[in-house]
C-alpha cells in the first residue's frame, strides 16, 4: 500500500504540466491496478479546494471526488466522513472543507458546530 499526495492527484486530472500528468497518471494507473492506492481524505480535501481556485464548479469538484472515491483499487481514508461531506457540499452553499468539519463533527457525537462563517451558520 502507498499513499499518494495532493499534488499526484492534482496534476493527473488536471494535466496542467504534461511531464509531472504523465507520471502522476501512470503511478495512480499502476497502483491502483495492483489495489495498492491509499488517499488520505486531507488529500482530497486539498483536491477539491484546488478544483475550487481553478474555478470548478460545485458538480466538477462533487464529480472528481466521486471518481476518485469510485476508482478500483482505491482506499480512501475516512470515506464515510468524505461521502457525507460531498452529500451536503452538493446541496449545500459553503466549502466543502466546511462540511468535511461537520461530518467529522457528526461523526463523532458533535452534533452542533460554532463558527463564524456565514455560509455553513446558514444550514446549521
Amino acid at each position: 500500500m502507498i499513499g499518494t499526495d495532493t499534488n499526484i492527484l492534482v496534476r493527473a486530472y488536471l494535466e496542467d504540466d504534461k511531464e509531472q500528468a504523465e507520471e502522476a497518471k501512470e503511478f495512480l494507473l499502476k497502483t491502483t491496478k495492483d489495489k495498492s492506492l491509499f488517499i488520505s481524505s486531507y488529500a482530497i480535501l486539498e483536491f477539491a479546494w484546488v478544483l475550487k481556485t481553478k474555478n470548478y464548479s460545485r458538480k466538477e469538484i462533487y464529480e472528481a471526488v466521486i471518481m476518485l472515491m469510485d476508482s478500483i483499487g482505491v482506499i480512501i481514508g475516512q470515506k464515510d466522513v468524505v461521502l457525507t461531506a460531498l452529500e451536503k457540499y452538493i446541496k449545500g452553499k459553503a466549502d466543502f472543507g466546511d462540511y468535511m468539519i461537520l461530518a467529522e463533527g457528526e461523526k463523532n457525537k458533535a452534533y452542533k458546530l460554532k463558527t463564524f462563517d456565514k455560509a455553513i451558520q446558514k444550514e446549521l
